[in-house]
């Protein structure tokens, strides 16, 4: 086995463990050093080959990172074991028709990313001095999720790149000027890696 497949063999298998496909470098390296020193018994320097592979892995879409956080996603991989598993758990047979990308609570494999930002993030918006929410029907309060940079351009499926709005910081982070856009993108995601770094999970 090469080095390249033994570091995405031990990605999979650590995302697969811990239920989330997004993961840090320390934290992966830490739980896979043994089977890496097994492996490769004369290599002094173990983490540096595996960010050099986990580079190459990056380089051939099976993994991916969002900026200079540390933190990598998974992506050569459909559904990882838990998802799996939510999956068949799910109804999705009275579920609306799908909306927007934005509206990510629509994207069933997205569910948990949602409400796990919810959970994270808290229920005000990350606009300064903004406490626009209400209270819905069964007490909860109302916040949106947003993915800070788009799926579709990149984005992660991942905290590091989740943000909660309310509905109208939420159109303005898609439907503003692109300067604003841009202002938008880059003030979440100092705030959210904020965040994430004061209290990690």
């Amino acid at each position: 086995m090469t080095w390249k497949d033994l570091v995405y063999q031990q990605v999979v298998a650590y995302c697969n463990a811990n239920g989330s496909r997004t993961f840090s470098l320390g934290s992966f390296f830490d739980a896979n050093v043994d089977p890496f020193a097994k492996a490769y018994p004369g290599n002094r320097h173990l983490r540096q080959k595996v960010c050099e592979m986990l580079q190459k892995l990056r380089d051939e879409g099976l993994i991916s990172f969002l900026g200079n956080t540390g933190n990598y996603t998974l992506r050569g991989v459909e559904l990882l074991d838990a998802e799996k598993a939510e999956l068949d758990t799910l109804d999705i047979s009275h579920e609306p028709p799908r909306r927007k990308e934005y509206l990510v609570e629509t994207y069933v494999r997205n569910v948990r990313w949602a409400r796990r930002a919810r959970e994270v993030l808290g229920c005000y918006c990350m606009f300064d001095a903004c406490k626009n929410t209400f209270k819905r029907e069964d007490g909860s309060s109302y916040i949106e999720v947003h993915h800070i940079i788009p799926l579709f351009e990149g984005g992660e499926d991942s905290l590091v790149n989740l943000s909660v709005l309310c509905a109208h910081h939420h159109k303005m982070a898609h439907f503003a000027s692109n300067q604003i856009v841009h202002e938008v993108e880059a003030m979440l995601l100092d705030r959210t890696h904020a965040f994430l770094t004061a209290h990690p999970c």
